[in-house]
């Protein structure tokens, strides 16, 4: 039974994420799970699913920003989840 809600929650968390309207932490609080275990649930995403992240957090931030998504905005956008990265990369380190 628990594995099962874990499994539920865990599904829940990717399409949310993979939608592009939550971080890591809103979804941590919103599903009730700690914010280490979104971090290695999103790093364990395959390469399918972060090309559809940032194709649909491309779409949310136009959205959002009503600027048009173009080459600019692309370089801008791969800059920031780059940034993203490696911020999750040294709260992993300090986490462990």
């Amino acid at each position: 039974m628990k594995k099962d809600l874990l499994n539920e929650k865990k599904k829940r968390f990717t399409a949310l994420l993979l939608s592009g309207k939550y971080t890591q932490k809103e979804l941590s609080g919103r599903l009730g799970i700690s914010e280490k275990t979104a971090s290695r649930w999103a790093n364990g995403a395959d390469s399918r699913q972060l090309f559809k992240a940032k194709a649909n957090l491309s779409k949310e931030l136009e959205r959002l920003t009503g600027t048009p998504y173009d080459k600019a905005t692309a370089v801008l956008i791969s800059g920031l989840i780059a940034d993203i990265e490696k911020i999750n990369s040294l709260i992993a380190k300090e986490a462990n």
